[in-house]
């Protein structure tokens, strides 16, 4: 994204439009800070330049498309062919079985509109949960982006790039993700520059309960829950 400098009449009202804060006026013109656009594309979606001088090149190059890929939601990813930060499996509907009795689900998300994260902190998540034995989703966007399986490493290339958001989804066997739980806190807490947050999910019994939600709420976390209810249209 760029501001086409013949077509801008300062006007500023573009400005409070951009939820990273990247538009600025310097030296009496308006541009776009580069470090911190995540390429999002609301600035243009917005409509809000009378001009048309709020453009954007006619492609991305690599590796700066990977910020308009998970900032954009009009954006797919090279390698799902989809857009959005995780998959659906985990957003809608229960469609692959990923979620099986005895196995606990987990997403880390990094970043947020007005501060976003860069993808360094997502190499740190990725290294950790490797490091613990964690199953990651082959069709999250983030699983194509690790260079190597055995560490969990990104690609180097990709590491300074900043997202408003990324999402790492994994599965952990049940009997070790108390466990996992509570050194993932401490190492969210610890290790990362942007803010981030932890979800898990697991499959209910025949009655509605969860026994790992109860064993969260004993360790003296609160979670906020969210329930999914499949009506039938994900399978036959």
């Amino acid at each position: 994204m760029f501001i086409d400098q013949d077509r801008c009449k300062r006007c500023l009202d573009c400005m409070p439009v951009c939820p990273m804060g990247a538009i600025v006026l310097a030296q009496k013109q308006v541009h776009i800070d580069y470090e911190a656009c995540v390429e999002c594309g609301v600035c243009r979606r917005f409509g809000i330049c009378k001009e048309d001088a709020i453009r954007q090149v006619d492609e991305i190059p690599y590796p700066r498309v990977v910020r308009a890929a998970f900032s954009d939601p009009l954006e797919a990813h090279a390698n799902t062919g989809v857009g959005g930060r995780g998959t659906e499996e985990m957003k809608t509907n229960d469609v692959t079985d990923m979620f099986q009795a005895g196995q606990i689900g987990f997403s880390i998300e990094i970043g947020r509109p007005g501060l976003g994260a860069y993808l360094s902190d997502m190499d740190k998540v990725v290294r950790k949960v490797t490091s613990l034995g964690g199953v990651f989703a082959p069709d999250n966007p983030v699983y194509p982006l690790i260079s190597d399986r055995s560490s969990g490493a990104l690609k180097p290339e990709v590491l300074r790039e900043k997202v408003m958001s990324a999402i790492a989804e994994f599965l952990i066997p049940e009997e070790k993700a108390m466990g996992v739980v509570k050194e993932l806190a401490a190492f969210l807490n610890a290790e990362l520059d942007s803010v981030a947050s932890m979800s898990v999910i697991c499959r209910a019994d025949e009655r509605g309960d969860c026994r790992f939600l109860k064993q969260v709420k004993q360790a003296g976390f609160a979670p906020y829950p969210n329930g999914k209810v499949n009506i039938g249209m994900a399978r036959i």
